[in-house]
């Protein structure tokens, strides 16, 4: 159907860069965070629990042997969640906003409730490391080593 994509055709130069991967211990989540992985970056596993947090790493490890993976279990659908994260991670080189959630159901049977609760994990979550990421990013550049 579509042509096998070559691994390690290209050095994207982030070898030693810290990238956080919200949502990373299943699916595109952990497929980026494999790429990153081969490609040289410290790579940091988000999920909800301790549990597939740990799975995640164990995966990459076997497929990326040498990598350098860590993961924080931290459920960001919450404001709690982020900060507990941003508290453990200070700085990151790459974010990549990648948690999301979804429901199979029809249009007029989503309630309002879950529409905020979709919100508040596909949006807010991403806007929320952002906002924090980019603040200490502006800290450093502000002020002069």
């Amino acid at each position: 159907m579509f042509p096998a994509i070559k691994q390690d055709i290209m050095d994207l130069n982030l070898k030693d860069k810290t990238a956080l991967i919200s949502g990373s211990t299943a699916g595109i989540g952990l497929a980026i965070a494999e790429r990153l992985a081969r490609e040289g970056a410290r790579v940091i596993i988000n999920g909800r629990t301790e549990k597939r947090v740990a799975f995640a790493i164990h995966e990459l490890h076997s497929k990326v042997p040498n990598a350098t993976i860590e993961g924080i279990p931290a459920d960001l659908g919450h404001k709690k969640g982020c900060a507990a994260l941003v508290r453990r991670l200070r700085e990151v080189d790459i974010l990549v906003n990648n948690l999301g959630i979804f429901e199979p159901k029809s249009f007029e049977d989503i309630a309002d409730d879950d529409w905020l609760r979709f919100f508040e994990v596909n949006v807010l979550s991403g806007v929320r490391l952002s906002r924090a990421y980019l603040a200490t990013d502006e800290v450093a550049t502000a002020v002069p080593p």
